[in-house]
């Protein structure tokens, strides 16, 4: 609870320095005018998109559990993945992990063994989001370059996760690393389910369960240049968030502040020809609707959690 209260503080004044620099660039009058034409009708229909996104990722997470053959209650694995929501704001969303720690207590699976399921889902985030934006690209001749690239790269790191080799070399070389070697033992599971969850038919069910969810996510981006009335189109709005999201994982900050919203201003300006003011404000109520409505629906979902195991109402299986 701790580190995520340092998480979060890290964030807040992290994203208060990035939106106040905005603010500055697109003039506050702009920006200001910008937002008052907001229509907030759209609000429970962005938000209700935003929560069925992530009810499609729940799915892709129970799909995981069910190949790694851990069983946790519906109700409280629920509320154990709406608690990683709050760690939107960690690097890469990798602070997720925090799920596999309370599957542990209610199940009694090793933290090594379902720990890659966060890394399937983040792979898996990327391919979805790749296909989304090839698909932008090309039916706007964007060019493809930029998701070729993406999609190498996601590639490469399926591949080392799933390398026998490199397993062993990592081995290798935490073992004369002091304090790491104790990670050692936990080596063979998370690689074993790595390779489980990173074969042929789980990464194609995953991507395919990915793309459906982001392109609820996306629809509700693109009610939220509705609601400024930009009048772009839904495949360049969604061209620009996956690149712009993209961009923000591979950052490694937390959340992706300052990468995420960098990407989105510049490509509504140089891409979609919006005034400053209108990119900024798009930007900051995408975010709103994204990343810090995630954060709150996660921190809500911890408080949940950790009611219920706190409890004893759930006992971990032998």
């Amino acid at each position: 609870m701790e580190r995520l209260k340092r998480n979060l503080v890290l964030a807040i004044a992290l994203g208060v320095a990035v939106y106040l620099v905005l603010a500055v660039v697109s003039g506050f009058g702009s920006l200001s005018a910008a937002l008052e034409d907001f229509d907030p009708a759209l609000v429970p229909a962005i938000l209700g998109l935003v929560l069925l996104s992530y009810a499609g990722r729940f799915f892709r997470w129970l799909y995981y559990l069910r190949i790694l053959k851990v069983s946790v209650p519906l109700g409280v694995n629920g509320t154990i993945f709406a608690s990683g929501l709050s760690m939107a704001i960690s690097p890469g969303k990798l602070g997720e992990v925090l799920k596999s720690v309370f599957v542990r207590q209610a199940s009694g699976a090793p933290v090594a063994r379902t720990a890659p399921a966060v890394v399937a889902e983040r792979a898996t985030d990327g391919t979805g989001m790749v296909a989304w934006g090839f698909l932008g690209a090309f039916t706007l001749s964007l060019g493809p370059g930029t998701m070729v690239l993406f999609l190498v790269m996601a590639a490469v790191g399926i591949a080392v996760l799933r390398s026998k080799r490199l397993s062993v070399l990592a081995e290798s070389v935490l073992l004369k690393v002091p304090l790491l070697n104790r990670l050692v033992p936990h080596l063979g599971d998370f690689h074993a389910s790595s390779n489980d969850l990173l074969a042929a038919r789980p990464l194609v069910v995953g991507t395919l369960i990915s793309f459906l969810s982001w392109g609820l996510e996306c629809l509700a981006v693109y009610l939220c240049s509705v609601g400024l009335d930009t009048g772009l189109p839904f495949l360049l709005v969604v061209f620009v968030f996956a690149v712009s999201s993209l961009v923000g994982v591979l950052s490694m900050l937390p959340g992706g502040i300052g990468a995420v919203e960098a990407g989105l201003t510049g490509q509504f300006v140089a891409i979609a020809g919006l005034s400053t003011g209108v990119a900024v404000a798009l930007t900051l109520v995408i975010r709103l609707a994204t990343l810090w409505f995630a954060t709150l629906v996660g921190i809500i979902g911890l408080f949940a959690v950790r009611a219920l195991l706190g409890n004893g109402s759930v006992t971990p299986k032998p």
